[in-house]
């Protein structure tokens, strides 16, 4: 009996340490409502976290957790959600649906997404639509930010960013929402390009003073390649966090009059 209270004080520590770990995720309800509170698909989120729909299928539904790295990649993009999402609940005896989250809350600065992507708007037309289809096991890619020229309201009915990928020998940008766009750009100069006058990609500031969302393209693997990226960076260019100078990617922007920041 002497033993058993220090067995049970053992137990709550372990407890304690994996929330403050990050080894307790919120629970399975939770993990979708911020998704789905965010506009995000499945597809968006396995991108990101570089693994399969059915592995977030799976975490969704308690069918298995995330390990390692991406156990603490999925609780920091819940807790980002949560913070951009928090869940209302009415007063006691109240009839009244929760409210919806305040448009004037703080933009997110997550790399998948540089704002928080609102729930899909019924849209007019794009510039063009595909049946809604998932880009899977894509497991490699790098993310592009293109700055907006301005304008608001119809400019993003697209959402905040998009997946590019390369099926059948056609580029097609994955929005969210399961909106699928067919990318005519053959360079890298003309997708950017394409994303700021046509693509309708972006989030509108949520506050007065605040500014315009910068559109955020996530290029796969086979995007990469068919434009001419690197599918992978030496120790020296992730240090960097950006390719050389002398890469004729970048000496095609350069040529395109666009500038590049210096921190990649």
């Amino acid at each position: 009996m002497t033993d058993q209270p220090q067995s049970l004080f053992s137990a709550v520590d372990a407890l304690l340490a994996a929330v403050d770990g990050g080894g307790v995720l919120p629970a399975l309800d939770e993990r979708v409502r911020l998704r789905e509170a965010a506009g995000l698909t499945q597809a968006a989120v396995a991108q990101a976290l570089g693994v399969r729909v059915a592995s977030i299928e799976a975490w969704e539904a308690g069918r298995a957790e995330p390990k390692a790295e991406r156990l603490e990649a999925y609780r920091r993009l819940l807790e980002g959600l949560s913070r951009r999402f928090p869940a209302f609940a009415a007063p006691s005896g109240s009839s009244e649906a929760p409210p919806r989250p305040d448009p004037g809350a703080a933009a997110p600065s997550a790399p998948v997404a540089p704002a928080a992507a609102p729930v899909a708007p019924s849209r007019p037309a794009a510039p063009v639509r595909q049946p809604a289809r998932r880009a899977e096991g894509k497991q490699s890619g790098a993310c592009l930010h293109t700055a907006p020229a301005g304008g608001a309201g119809a400019r993003f009915e697209n959402g905040p960013l998009a997946v590019v990928d390369v099926e059948d020998g056609q580029v097609r940008a994955y929005c969210t929402g399961g909106l699928v766009l067919d990318v005519p750009a053959k360079s890298l100069p003309a997708l950017v390009d394409w994303t700021l006058r046509e693509a309708r990609l972006g989030q509108a500031r949520l506050s007065g003073p605040g500014m315009d969302a910068d559109p955020l393209l996530v290029l796969t693997q086979a995007a990469l390649e068919r434009y001419g990226l690197p599918t992978t960076l030496t120790a020296e260019e992730r240090f960097a966090g950006r390719i050389p100078e002398g890469h004729k990617v970048v000496k095609q922007l350069v040529r395109a009059h666009w500038k590049l920041t210096k921190r990649g």
